[in-house]
């Protein structure tokens, strides 16, 4: 068995979030299948703490969420958000 056939894999737990302390730069990673390549994209600060933290947000803020991680995606990794109150 080669060590390219192993596969780690590293959880890191972060603070929940708080006014007082900021969280850490976030380094997200991508394949380019178009340009066979690995792409960085590289957040200033994570827009939040963890999955829990999304589960608990009003629309608005996850709404918030998404534009962060929009600004600095890959048009094509970009998210979309779509009104669906009006459907309600």
């Amino acid at each position: 068995m080669s060590s390219h056939s192993l596969k780690r894999s590293r959880s890191v737990s972060l603070p929940p979030s708080s006014p007082h302390a900021p969280l850490p730069p976030v380094i997200l990673q991508t394949y380019s299948i178009s340009t066979d390549s690995i792409v960085l994209t590289a957040l200033p600060a994570a827009p939040f703490c963890c999955h829990e933290d999304l589960l608990t947000m009003p629309r608005r803020q996850l709404e918030a969420v998404v534009r962060a991680l929009n600004e600095r995606l890959p048009r094509r990794l970009r998210i979309g958000i779509e009104d669906d109150e009006e459907e309600a």
